[in-house]
C-alpha cells in the first residue's frame, strides 16, 4: 500500500510539467497574440508552411546557454481549450511572463472557427 501511494505521488509530481528536462520547465500563462510572419526570426529556424512559429519573452534567453530556439511547444487557448504545436523562432522584449505570439496559422488552429482573428486571448503553453 505504501509503495502504491509513493508511486502515485511521484507520478503526480512529474505529471505537473510537460517537460521536466527542459531548461525552462513548467506551464506558462499569458495572452496569446498575433506574431506577424514577417517579424524577424532571431533563431534562424526554417519553418514549413504547415508549422507554427512562436515568439516568446526574451527573458527565456537567460541564461543564454539555455536558449529555447527551435524548441517545440504546445499552446492552449483557454476560452475553447484548443491546442496547437508551435516552434520557438523569435523573442520579444515587450512580452512579459507567459505572453506568446503565434503566426497566423497558429492562431487559426486555436480559433473555434479557424479564423485567426478569433485565436487570441488568455492561454497557456509549455515546452514539449
Amino acid at each position: 500500500m505504501q509503495f502504491s501511494t509513493l508511486l502515485l505521488t511521484v507520478f503526480a509530481a512529474t505529471a505537473a510539467y510537460a517537460c521536466t528536462s527542459c531548461p525552462h520547465p513548467g506551464t506558462f500563462t499569458g495572452n496569446i497574440v498575433g506574431y506577424p510572419d514577417a517579424t524577424g526570426n532571431y533563431c534562424g529556424v526554417t519553418l514549413t508552411s504547415s508549422q507554427v512559429g512562436a515568439s516568446i519573452s526574451s527573458s527565456f534567453l537567460d541564461p543564454p546557454d539555455e536558449s529555447p530556439c527551435g524548441e517545440p511547444i504546445t499552446v492552449t487557448l483557454t476560452s475553447d481549450g484548443k491546442t496547437t504545436q508551435a516552434i520557438v523562432v523569435n523573442f520579444d522584449t515587450s512580452f512579459t511572463g507567459g505572453e506568446i505570439g503565434l503566426t497566423q496559422n497558429g492562431l487559426a488552429a486555436l480559433a473555434p472557427d479557424s479564423d485567426p482573428n478569433h485565436g487570441t486571448g488568455a492561454g497557456s503553453w509549455t515546452f514539449n
